[in-house]
């Protein structure tokens, strides 16, 4: 639609603009004894019409689908109201209705209760005083569109009123005519709303747009307490603008110019965001679920709203980066304390400065095409066009490397059985095992043509007692001649089975420690035939050497526990041997060995570390949390252990391990969330690994998403609205990801039922078409 051309033509096209799809009905006043509202068209379109020179009205048609045909009754009622509902001109025409474009219509955006865009004006033809109709816009068309649309209003209303062309209309003279129609609809709610006791704050009904005059004095005031807000201590009140992601256009639009902002301490470690504009009602608690982002390069804090299963993203955007920056501080500690349940008071000065520091860094560093890094910007635009050219060809060549697992291990799919559980990468060979029920399937990638095939599958794993065992937590070992297991419910018992044979040949317990996670005691051990492995319980880390004689196989002398449950939940180690340990609690202790005090205690930042993964050289850590990965640069940079690593010398009080906290943009991980129906929960995320190899991309997963990140696209920044990682969507949901070793350039990935080899340059830029399938946009809208 292109507005400049509708008013510069001067043909004879009676239609300038028309809304293809929505809803009409009629409002009544509160005081009227009929329904409150009552549907007209149940199908119908909404055009400006131009009728004479300055003179346009707005032209309401039916348009007749099934459920509107042969209605019976139904019909019958309507033609009893017919002329309360459509004035006399529709008795005659009933499939339309039109009304003159002026002032007096007072045309007006609102939302209706369902979250729909509403176009609401006078009705002038009514026989009741107050009555109003309004057009339910249907969710497929899109925010931008709507606000052409309207915008062709009120430059045909400056027509009507002024007799002269938009075309010589000022923004101030459109915003003049948007203003004072907002305001006198935005009066009479509110006297409405002083009579209601039934308008729910955090149900963010009748959201409505408005636009003032003087947006910067009014975001400069001191805002008045908000309304109908929970009882509780303010920690911060301010102004902000609020703006809603438009899916179908894929960018945010302006919802509320001005809009109070609070945070609220509701009492037991507890805590409400409350957004309020004149017409605009937004609540949600202060957790991480909704996903809080701060783009500090634009004052901005994006988050997402979940209503009925349907998840929209938000974004107050302040006055300045002053602003923007007091509202985090308080954000970063209500959020602390809710995760913690304790004071931020309390916290050490070090701790804190940490905590705001880490939440400080942008989050979006991005440049143009992250994944090629070492290729110029006329080679990356020329592949990106060949990649888009031949996406189908890709598409297809990865079906035909796609193996569904129950046929690879010859047999039926059954429908008891529970799916692909775990995958683990060879170093020394081209093998892949993945885990399913109480088998393992062997893999194997063909660098000729790129392709994954099934080599092979150890069935009924079991024990030395002959007792069938489902395998968890594989590791290769021994030159990858060997497999560490579990079985998932002795929680001090760890198997090793022989490859080659099939079969377990030892099992080894751990004493009374119950073992959490466990892994090489060194980066590239499993390609050695070193025999110590390293692990933790919740309390404690420790090494296993299988040659000790008895049962109990751990090392005392290189074992520490402490006192307390710490709750230790993931464990990584370097080239060198150096370890490190993540709680549930989210704090990192780094060791240069084991059996003594950790050199560096990195704090929590409240999210539970589920796994760790560490470069070979131990300058990068990257851990897993549920909803974010955390990229730590372990390098000192200032005092006399300057390029020194944080495994090898304690940081100086006062420098802070550079954290960048990363995770999936709340506008896309809308789209996600909205297709799953299921929080963002990240699998294991993975550098690329190889001998004398510099990690540089980061392969994780979340439901059916593979996601990778670029290390310098996360490192450098160039305020581009480019990101830093690029998706693919699988037809399930993805176990585990992880490159081939000695690559960057290809990810293996095992599904539920497949498993699959991907080549990286097949990951997109995140946007409506990799996030959701076209069908299921409609879904967005509920």
């Amino acid at each position: 639609m292109n507005i400049l051309k509708k008013f510069m033509d001067s043909g004879s096209r009676p239609e300038l603009i028309t809304i293809p799809s929505g809803q009409f009905n009629l409002l009544r006043s509160k005081s009227s004894p009929k329904a409150a509202l009552e549907c007209i068209y149940n199908n119908a379109t909404l055009s400006v019409r131009k009728v004479g020179k300055f003179d346009y009205e707005l032209a309401v048609y039916r348009v007749e689908d099934d459920s509107e045909a042969g209605t019976g009754d139904e019909a019958e009622n309507f033609d009893d109201d017919t002329i309360s509902v459509l004035s006399t001109q529709s008795k005659k025409k009933d499939e339309e209705w039109s009304v003159e474009i002026s002032d007096k219509i007072m045309f007006h955006k609102t939302w209706d209760k369902q979250g729909n865009i509403a176009l609401v004006w006078e009705n002038l033809r009514g026989d009741e005083q107050d009555e109003k109709v309004q057009f339910v816009v249907t969710p497929d068309v899109s925010m931008s569109d709507v606000e052409q649309f309207i915008q062709t209003v009120y430059r045909c209303q400056y027509e009507a009123r002024n007799k002269k062309y938009s075309l010589t209309a000022s923004a101030d003279d459109l915003k003049e005519i948007e203003y004072r129609s907002t305001r006198l609809f935005v009066q009479d709610d509110d006297a409405d709303e002083s009579d209601s006791s039934s308008d729910d704050f955090q149900d963010a009904n009748d959201l409505s747009f408005e636009r003032q005059k003087d947006k910067n004095d009014l975001l400069n005031r001191t805002p008045s307490p908000l309304k109908k807000i929970p009882e509780g201590e303010n920690r911060c009140l301010m102004m902000s603008s609020l703006y809603v992601y438009d899916p179908i256009q894929e960018t945010f639009v302006l919802q509320e110019p001005v809009a109070k902002v609070a945070i609220i301490d509701t009492g037991k470690y507890e805590f409400w965001l409350a957004i309020e504009g004149k017409d605009t009602r937004l609540g949600t608690q202060v957790a991480p679920n909704i996903n809080p982002t701060f783009e500090l390069v634009t004052d901005a804090f994006l988050f997402n709203y979940t209503l009925q299963n349907i998840t929209l993203s938000y974004m107050l955007k302040f006055k300045d980066l002053d602003k923007c920056i007091q509202f985090r501080s308080v954000w970063v500690e209500c959020l602390w304390m809710t995760l913690n349940k304790e004071t931020w008071k309390d916290l050490p000065e070090m701790e804190k400065d940490y905590i705001l520091d880490s939440s400080s860094v942008p989050l979006e560093k991005q440049f143009d095409d992250i994944l090629h890094l070492g290729e110029s910007p006329r080679e990356k635009k020329d592949e990106e066009s060949s990649e888009s050219d031949s996406e189908d060809d890709d598409e297809e060549n990865d079906r035909s490397k796609r193996i569904i697992s129950s046929e690879a291990f010859e047999e039926p799919k059954r429908a008891t059985s529970k799916g692909n559980s775990s995958l683990t990468i060879a170093f020394r060979n081209n093998r892949s095992y993945v885990t399913r029920d109480n088998k393992i399937g062997v893999f194997k990638t063909d660098d000729e043509d790129d392709s994954l095939e099934f080599v092979a599958a150890i069935k009924n794993v079991s024990n030395l007692s002959g007792e069938s065992i489902d395998p968890h937590k594989p590791m290769l070992y021994m030159e990858d001649r060997n497999l560490i297991l579990t079985d998932g419910q002795s929680e001090n018992k760890l198997y090793k089975m022989d490859i080659e044979r099939g079969k377990v040949i030892e099992e080894w317990t751990t004493g009374d420690k119950n073992v959490v996670q466990y892994g090489p005691t060194k980066k590239f051990d499993q390609m050695t035939p070193e025999q110590t492995i390293v692990g933790v319980s919740q309390k404690g880390v420790f090494k296993i050497d299988p040659r000790i004689s008895g049962s109990n196989k751990i090392v005392v002398d290189e074992s520490k526990d402490y006192v307390g449950k710490y709750n230790f939940s993931s464990i990584g180690t370097t080239e060198s041997g150096y370890v490190a340990i993540g709680s549930e609690k989210g704090d990192i202790k780094l060791y240069d060995r084991l059996g003594i005090r950790a050199k560096t205690a990195i704090p929590s930042l409240s999210q539970a570390i589920k796994y760790i993964t560490i470069s070979a050289d131990g300058k990068w850590l990257l851990a897993t949390c549920e909803s974010s990965l955390l990229l730590m640069d372990l390098e000192i940079k200032d005092g006399k252990n300057a390029g020194s690593i944080g495994f090898l010398k304690s940081f100086p009080a006062s420098e802070n391990v550079k954290t960048y906290v990363l995770k999936i943009r709340p506008e896309h991980s809308a789209f996600i969330l909205t297709y799953t129906k299921k929080p963002i929960s990240f699998t294991k995320a993975y550098f690329n690994t190889g001998i004398a190899q510099r990690e540089q991309t980061i392969v994780t997963s979340t439901g059916p998403y593979a996601i990778s990140w670029s290390l310098k696209g996360i490192l450098e920044q160039d305020g581009s609205r480019n990101y830093p990682y690029r998706i693919r969507r699988y037809n399930g949901d993805i176990v585990a990801d992880n490159f081939e070793f000695g690559s960057d350039k290809k990810v293996i990935v095992a599904l539920k039922d497949d498993v699959s080899l991907s080549k990286v340059k097949s990951f997109k830029q995140p946007s409506k078409g990799v996030l959701m399938p076209e069908a299921s946009l409609q879904d967005f809208y509920g």
